[in-house]
């Protein structure tokens, strides 16, 4: 590693946790991992309330830990966490463009390239710090509030495959902001595109039902399927839709370091 590097992502790591968004995600983070808490409380409590009226169908409630903990990596990942890491990334791009601070770093004697791998690095940083404080909140205040019946290690394999699918978003997103100065434009943007990836994953879904069979070869290989890697840890290990993450991840952040070099920023 050249020695400038460490440097690098330490600045880059104080300039993203010195954001609003990078300190709005790790609140956030805390938030969702006692609700996860929270809620399963309240659903058990509900459940004994109907089951107390005569009514079965409350009993398919499962109430422990391993439950809290799902629930807690199903909220995390659900929207608002990815929405401020996506922020975050594009701050780290656009937000420096708009206010001409990148200028400063790219003029510096030092590869583009290792601007782009300090940023990404920093980016990653926050995603672990985020699905470190959600799983410690969600695996102390489970452990005191519920009963440890069932393993939990297929939703901690789930919330370690969830810091490879935001370093997907993390490099799709640097991708999009490399071609815009404006933050809110770049997730606008991202959003619109994932919008749209669900409509043709779900169009292709609907094909493969109806016999076409490429359709589902090419959904399990669309970027939003591959995001979605995280899931279903607890029943096995998804091989496609890992290694299309993978794939995507290595593709965007090489097409975001050969934007960056070419760069010209006056």
């Amino acid at each position: 590693m050249p020695p400038h590097m460490l440097a690098m992502i330490r600045a880059e790591i104080v300039a993203v946790f010195g954001r609003w968004s990078g300190r709005g995600a790790l609140v956030v983070a805390l938030a969702v991992g006692l609700l996860a808490v929270g809620g399963l409380e309240m659903a058990s409590r509900a459940a004994d309330n109907i089951n107390a009226n005569g009514t079965p169908a409350a009993s398919m409630l499962t109430v422990d830990w391993a439950t809290c903990v799902a629930w807690s990596l199903q909220a995390r990942n659900f929207f608002v966490l990815p929405l401020l890491i996506a922020l975050a990334g594009a701050s780290t791009l656009s937000g420096e463009l708009k206010e001409n601070t990148l200028r400063e770093i790219l003029v510096r004697p030092v590869p583009r390239w290792s601007v782009v791998f300090a940023k990404v690095a920093a980016l990653s940083v926050l995603s672990i710090a985020t699905l470190g404080v959600t799983a410690a909140a969600s695996l102390v205040g489970g452990a005191i509030m519920f009963p440890m019946e069932e393993a939990i290690t297929g939703h901690l394999m789930g919330f370690a495959m969830s810091w490879l699918s935001d370093l997907g978003l993390i490099t799709m997103t640097l991708l999009v902001a490399s071609f815009s100065r404006s933050v809110g434009g770049v997730v606008v943007s991202l959003a619109l595109y994932l919008m749209a990836d669900f409509l043709l994953g779900t169009l292709l879904g609907f094909l493969g039902q109806l016999g076409t069979d490429w359709a589902p070869i090419v959904r399990d290989f669309l970027p939003g399927t591959a995001l979605q890697a995280w899931k279903d840890w607890d029943v096995g290990f998804e091989p496609k839709r890992v290694g299309a993450l993978v794939v995507w991840t290595i593709v965007t952040w090489v097409l975001t370091t050969i934007r960056v070099q070419r760069m010209d920023v006056p």
